[in-house]
């Protein structure tokens, strides 16, 4: 039996479409350069080639395992002959490594207007009384730790953005944060609900910067195979999510900022319903129930409160 997930719009996509094409004109991310950590492999390089196809000046791509990279590099400059493509080997956790690559880009390419921290690490599954502890940690340390050293070392080398882009930090995130109390991956979906919120709270602070989260859909990669795995689960194009992040970088997008979306809603129908979402605080991490009934009560005893 297939597993369904529900969608916050009534229509749903699998793969990339106009809307969100970087080939789309409105997508266009010319003159800007974007930074993908985890980005040699998978989703990454997925993204990393949609940005290429929107005319990004360059895209840096941060991972891990050097030979990596390099390939990838390799296989995006074949695909487009004209691009420029920057490798830097960083683990997310190290703040010394990853103000060496920024610096480094800066100084070749200029400020980073983009970075999607898509770099993300799944503990292994098992019942919280039986986990080992130590690589259950280490869930939190790569995807909330990581993204925030990441974060904070891409400050001092961002763009100023201009009047229609604010530069942008994009995090892939997971449908297991918010949708499902999935048994034996208490670290995995804790630590992706904690960095969404985590995350709405730097947009908070940083009203001048673009930071959404977003989950890319059901793709098959090492990481996501193991959860899919026996459910009949349909699975999405890599391009969805790929082409997704490049329209989360557009205007168009400005206003989900702090809030956690799906690669799988329909654009147009989410632009629809913008005063709807922001009117209610729609797609945000929280109780469940809790926002509603806690406004009833202000306008209730609004003499109190006032």
């Amino acid at each position: 039996m297939a597993f369904g997930y529900p969608s916050y719009t009534s229509k749903v996509h699998r793969s990339e479409y106009p809307a969100i094409s970087p080939d789309n004109p409105a997508n266009s991310v010319e003159g800007r350069v974007a930074l993908i950590t985890g980005g040699g492999a998978g989703i990454g390089l997925t993204i990393a080639e949609a940005f290429l196809r929107a005319h990004a000046k360059a895209v840096v791509l941060l991972g891990r395992r050097e030979n990596i990279l390099k390939e990838a590099a390799e296989s995006l400059k074949a695909k487009h002959s004209n691009a420029k493509v920057l490798t830097f080997p960083a683990d997310v956790t190290d703040a010394v490594a990853l103000d060496k690559a920024f610096d480094s880009t800066v100084q070749q390419v200029g400020p980073v207007d983009i970075v999607v921290a898509n770099a993300g690490y799944m503990p292994k599954a098992a019942p919280l009384a039986e986990v080992d502890l130590e690589n259950w940690w280490k869930g939190f340390e790569i995807n909330i730790y990581g993204t925030a050293v990441l974060f904070r070392a891409w400050l001092p080398y961002r763009s100023k953005g201009d009047g229609t882009h604010k530069p942008a930090f994009i995090s892939v995130n997971t449908s297991v944060a918010h949708l499902m109390v999935l048994a034996t991956y208490s670290a995995y979906a804790a630590s992706k609900s904690g960095l969404a919120t985590m995350l709405a709270i730097a947009q908070a602070e940083n009203p001048d910067l673009h930071v959404v989260s977003f989950h890319p859909g059901v793709v098959e990669t090492d990481m996501s195979r193991e959860i899919v795995k026996g459910t009949g689960t349909h699975l999405d194009s890599p391009t969805l999510p790929a082409a997704f992040a490049v329209w989360l970088s557009s205007p168009a997008a400005a206003w989900l900022g702090g809030k956690f979306v799906w690669a799988q809603w329909d654009v147009d129908e989410l632009i629809e319903r913008k005063e709807e979402i922001l009117k209610d605080g729609d797609l945000r991490i929280g109780l469940l129930g809790w926002p509603k009934y806690m406004q009833a009560t202000v306008e209730t005893q609004s003499g109190l409160t006032a």
